[in-house]
């Protein structure tokens, strides 16, 4: 069918910087959705240094009635340069597909937005993805045991949405808060802001592939990712402070990731940082709750004893079988 991206149905962001490795098949899988429906692509390049926007603009000269190419001359950073697209969104529905992922089938779009069309009470829709470890050629899937129809308070015990999985119901971007530009995890926050307007459905199919390359945010540094997790849900707990049942999910789950936090202080031999993570944890809840500092400490050891001991030899076995086994099969592609 013709596009025109002057009325989209479907919004798709494409954030990148310096992805001249993969921006072409990041674009080729969203150019190749089969819908009926006119859909644009937003690709804002964050003054990438490499090729990166050459290959974007040779996109956009082919497809200029769906793609919108915003080549920023100066860094904004991950986050405005994301938020900023956003607000530049005109579809009924957003979709994300970041520079160094794509989307494996065809039919993403469609079959995610023709369940949005008929389920007016879905605000975030949501389906598995592979995730495929670039250093070491392995691959995996996402969401195993995932329940089909879930809330926003059981998202806000665990983010089990994969960015690039994402539909959302759109919100005006005027209601996103100003603390989002300002944290890293800013995808949980999105999930979660936008899944206060509706429930959230899971479609058991994987559709994407999820990039991780071990140079990536989420490798290596645990401690780093525990940081960043606990900054999230501190703006999520206040955002979210009038809905009790929502605010103790995202306390719950921050209690239970800065025990982590301890814990691997007391791995990495900084038992005089414990008592810090306790402090910042004890004046994120107040004056909803506390915590006992003895029981806390205790709590942390062990989950240090835990973390560092060895996994039984027959779940090692299995895992290194199924890594083994996914080197042989096809990373899946849109063809």
């Amino acid at each position: 069918m013709e596009h025109s991206s002057a009325n989209p149905l479907v919004s798709v962001i494409m954030i990148t910087y310096n992805q001249e490795r993969y921006i072409d098949e990041a674009i080729r899988s969203v150019i190749m959705q089969q819908v009926d429906f006119p859909y644009e692509l937003i690709v804002a390049n964050d003054a990438s240094t490499d090729s990166t926007a050459s290959h974007v603009k040779k996109w956009a000269d082919r497809y200029p009635d769906i793609i919108r190419f915003i080549d920023r001359p100066k860094n904004l950073g991950l986050q405005l340069n994301y938020l900023d697209a956003f607000s530049k969104c005109k579809g009924k529905y957003i979709a994300i597909c970041e520079g160094d992922d794509w989307w494996c089938s065809r039919h993403k779009l469609s079959i995610q937005t023709k369940y949005m069309e008929s389920h007016a009470e879905c605000s975030v829709c949501f389906h598995r993805v592979v995730n495929y470890f670039a250093d070491t050629r392995t691959m995996s899937l996402s969401n195993g045991g995932q329940k089909s129809d879930i809330t926003l308070n059981d998202l806000c015990r665990s983010n089990v949405i994969t960015n690039l999985s994402v539909m959302y119901r759109a919100i005006p971007a005027s209601e996103i808060p100003d603390w989002v530009s300002k944290i890293t995890l800013f995808d949980y926050a999105m999930h979660s802001l936008h899944a206060a307007h509706g429930d959230i459905h899971y479609i058991n199919r994987p559709m994407a592939v999820y990039r991780q390359n071990i140079n990536g945010i989420w490798s290596g540094q645990i401690v780093r990712q525990l940081d960043m997790a606990m900054q999230v849900r501190e703006h999520l707990m206040l955002h979210f402070a009038d809905n009790e049942t929502v605010r103790n999910g995202y306390m719950d789950a921050y209690v239970s990731i800065g025990l982590n936090y301890a814990a691997h202080m007391l791995i990495d031999g900084k038992d005089d940082k414990v008592d810090d993570v306790y402090q910042r944890i004890e004046s994120h809840l107040n004056p909803y709750r506390h915590i006992d500092k003895n029981d806390f400490i205790n709590q942390a050891k062990t989950r240090a004893v835990n973390l560092t001991a060895k996994k039984p030899l027959k779940k090692r076995i299995i895992r290194k079988l199924r890594e083994t086994v996914s080197r042989f099969i096809p990373t899946p592609r849109i063809r």
